[in-house]
């Protein structure tokens, strides 16, 4: 199966927008970023997916700098945003950001800087998405079926 070629990157840190496909998307936004959920999964099985992300994702090169430190160091609370933020601007030019994203989306991280958002972000990403859903999935308005 070839791989998937990559979207575009988001543009700026604390902005990220995938490019938009699809009839009708919907921007999702968490405080200070925006993601379009239209963004197409992958359909790729995770451990193809994951593959794809440890052989061309740009936190390859530096997997501390987006996990953080292992469990027994610890780590100052500016340290760790300056990390992050750092982090952030790693994967706004990185070639897989939208399998990334998909990754992220699927399998929940509890700590990391995962398509240039925190867990909290994604946990927040999800959420918006589920709620999308469940509207896409409401009776329709009646004066469009006449």
């Amino acid at each position: 199966m070839p791989s998937p070629s990559p979207s575009p990157k988001p543009p700026a840190a604390h902005s990220h927008h995938a490019r938009r496909r699809g009839p009708h998307p919907q921007p999702i936004t968490v405080p200070d970023l925006e993601v379009s959920m239209s963004v197409r999964p992958v359909f790729l099985p995770l451990a193809d997916l994951l593959t794809e992300l440890a052989t061309h994702g740009d936190c390859r090169h530096d997997p501390d700098l987006h996990m953080g430190p292992d469990a027994f160091e610890d780590e100052p609370p500016a340290d760790r945003r300056a990390r992050q933020d750092v982090a952030r601007e790693v994967c706004e030019s990185c070639p897989v950001w939208d399998l990334c994203l998909d990754y992220a989306m699927r399998i929940p991280p509890a700590h990391g800087v995962w398509a240039g958002l925190l867990p909290y972000e994604l946990a927040a990403l999800r959420r918006e998405a589920r709620a999308l859903s469940a509207s896409d999935l409401s009776a329709p308005d009646l004066e469009e079926v006449a």
